[in-house]
């Protein structure tokens, strides 16, 4: 706990806490040897959540650009108008 909370100027309780979030979320799976728990990153479930973000992230880009098409044409219109 110390080694992981010394970059980051957190408590060993604090750096507990976030690790017990990570390992609910599948994102880490931790073991026990001796007095250490070490823990393992399982990037299977970010890959996945990367996935999913990237469709959102396509429909919004989609989304924006025919919005910017949009206010484009009606400004120009305007221009035409006046």
């Amino acid at each position: 706990m110390n080694e992981i909370a010394e970059p980051f100027n957190m408590s060993q309780p604090a750096v507990s806490k976030h690790l017990k979030v990570l390992e609910r979320a599948g994102l880490i799976t931790r073991g026990a040897d001796r007095q250490r728990r070490p823990a393992r990153l399982n990037a299977g479930p970010m890959k996945d959540a990367v996935a999913w973000l990237e469709e959102f992230r396509k429909f919004w880009s989609t989304s924006f650009d025919q919005l910017d098409s949009l206010l484009e044409e009606l400004k120009n219109t305007d221009k035409r108008e006046n």
